[in-house]
């Protein structure tokens, strides 16, 4: 072959691969346009570039200049991010804010359909519908039926995992279809008891976590806007209707006994009948308790403190412990165990710190110990008024959400101090540490009024 022919070989050769490089550059090119049409759709530039602007403006807190680049990659390329939905709420929030009053009810629709267009492109469906219908409930709750029926559905969807505030929101909405007739008081109380059921999964699920402190915000939101609801004979006459069908069903027995007991409704013949089936069938910790309630009900003080015991023996539930302690201390002071009583509840106090309950307790039980601790000296007879005082002075500094309930008791046993010269003949002055005997040996600081 001459060199000519050789050189000509070899360029077509050249050529044939420039071709095929070409034609795979072709493809992988076709491939990556048609990922991006897919997500950032036909015009993947404006598209990218109106999400990169509304982000910069957002940072700036320059809400309408991002609002204005927001709304045009929402428009052209709705599946391109799922935070877009997230900041998109925010805006059209703020547009919604400063709008004229004819044109609130338009901006409150392209605020709902934001949720409808993030479920339609990113799912989640249970969970966004429980922010719409919070939304819905501040903006838009003249269609009842739709708020409910929006947040009845999220719900069912989410089951335990519905938001503290998509649950608050749910019960709102009931109260006001209720309030409109078209459920009875019967299904507000029935759905109380199955919101407390979800709210006490997570209080438990997050304990010791942020998250833990919205649910108990929830619960005691849903307690206060379904009060009016919750009458004893209302409770009560639910449960002895359900009663028959629902006694092997062990979680409405445990809401049930719950809420009869919260409402203080622990006297009905229908609580003790519920906490013996419970016990009898299935002991817990639940069943244990209620058992210790109604057998104090019934004065019957060394059975109520065993079954206080047996409820702390099998509670798993780490944020019930402390009441339980607190029960359970309660039993025992009534049955004159007071040294027993104080160790429940400084184990309780070890549980909740910052409680002041069982410093007031202590200090109540030690005021009333003056007829079973007498002394010939009426210095210190008198004294366990002082220690009854420092336990509630503590009390106050731990918790100032009982600086009332301890200051009223503080001035009612102040009353009983003893007087400067009944300590006189013993040598006690002011600020002399003081012991006292009987069950409670500990000492406290002589004052006088």
């Amino acid at each position: 072959m001459t060199n000519g022919l050789l050189k000509e070989f070899t360029i077509k050769i050249k050529k044939e691969e420039m071709k095929k490089v070409a034609l795979i550059f072709i493809a992988v090119l076709s491939i990556n346009l048609s990922f991006a049409q897919g997500k950032y759709g036909a015009d993947s530039v404006k598209c990218v570039e109106n999400l990169s602007l509304y982000r910069d403006y957002l940072k700036q807190k320059m809400y309408d200049d991002a609002y204005k680049y927001w709304s045009v990659a929402y428009e052209i390329c709705p599946a391109s991010s799922e935070r877009m939905y997230v900041d998109g709420i925010s805006l059209v929030r703020n547009k919604l804010k400063n709008a004229a009053k004819e044109e609130k009810a338009g901006v409150v629709d392209e605020l709902l359909m934001v949720y409808d267009k993030r479920i339609e492109n990113f799912g989640k469906e249970g969970y966004v519908l429980g922010r719409k219908g919070t939304d819905m409930l501040r903006y838009a709750k003249d269609d009842v039926e739709a708020l409910y029926g929006v947040l009845d559905k999220s719900i069912q969807l989410q089951g335990s995992k519905s938001e503290a505030g998509a649950i608050v929101s749910y019960m709102n909405a009931l109260i006001l279809m209720e309030k409109d007739e078209k459920v009875d008081e019967a299904k507000v109380v029935e759905q109380f008891a199955n919101m407390t059921e979800l709210i006490a999964q997570n209080i438990s699920k997050y304990d010791g976590k942020k998250t833990q402190e919205y649910y108990i915000k929830a619960q005691e939101s849903i307690e206060s806007i379904t009060s009016p609801y919750l009458s004893c004979d209302v409770l009560v006459e639910m449960a002895e209707k359900n009663y028959e069908n629902n006694k092997e069903d062990q979680k409405w027995m445990e809401r049930t006994a719950d809420i009869l007991d919260q409402k203080g409704c622990t006297d009905a013949t229908i609580f003790f009948t519920i906490a013996e089936e419970m016990h009898s069938t299935n002991p817990s910790a639940i069943s244990a308790e209620k058992m210790g309630i109604m057998s104090l009900k019934k004065k019957q003080y060394t059975e109520a403190e065993a079954y206080f015991k047996q409820a702390i023996e099998l509670n798993q539930d780490a944020s019930k412990s402390f009441n339980l302690l607190m029960a359970l201390a309660s039993s025992q002071i009534s049955k004159g165990a007071y040294s027993s009583a104080r160790s429940s509840a400084r184990k309780a106090m070890e549980i909740e710190p910052n409680n002041g309950l069982p410093y007031i307790l202590i200090g109540d039980m030690i005021a009333g110990s003056s007829s079973a601790c007498p002394n010939s000296d009426a210095c210190k007879q008198k004294a366990i008024y002082w220690l009854a005082v420092d336990y509630l002075v503590k009390a106050k500094a731990v918790d100032p959400s009982v600086s009332s309930k301890a200051n009223s008791k503080i001035a009612s046993y102040s009353k009983y101090f003893s007087e400067r010269d009944e300590c006189f003949f013993i040598n006690v002055k002011e600020g002399d540490t003081v012991q006292i005997g009987c069950w409670i040996g500990e000492s406290t600081k002589a004052r006088f009024n």
